[in-house]
């Protein structure tokens, strides 16, 4: 009994293992396009979605150019206005009276006035 147990086991093992067998697998004309359009969308779909990842990441650093371009520009207007006070305060014209006379300077005479002629 042992060896007929054995034979049947064996029997069975080869009929699983066997490598003839053809298993017939029917597929829809239909489902090999199908898989491909659903390969080509989800391709078509990352791309789309790194396209867009790729875009907000440039908005963002040139938002953050044009931020730092502002902050350039509110520096630069208010040197500008410091300036302005301080060359309006330069040549005003009760300090510029108060240092000629700190330098003996006052009005010139007649004589010291050059009028040059225009060619």
């Amino acid at each position: 009994m042992p060896t007929n147990l054995v034979l049947r086991m064996s029997t069975f093992s080869q009929a699983l293992l066997s490598r003839n067998r053809k298993l017939r697998v029917e597929t829809n004309p239909w489902s090999r396009t199908l898989g491909r359009l659903l390969l080509f969308l989800l391709v078509g779909l990352t791309c789309i979605c790194l396209l867009g990842a790729w875009v907000n990441l440039k908005l963002t650093a040139l938002n953050y150019e044009i931020s730092r371009a502002r902050e350039t520009q509110k520096q630069l207007m208010e040197i500008n206005r410091k300036l302005r006070v301080e060359l309006s305060h330069l040549t005003s014209i009760s300090r510029l009276e108060k240092l000629a006379e700190s330098y003996a300077m006052g009005p010139p005479r007649p004589g010291q006035v050059v009028k040059l002629l225009q060619p």
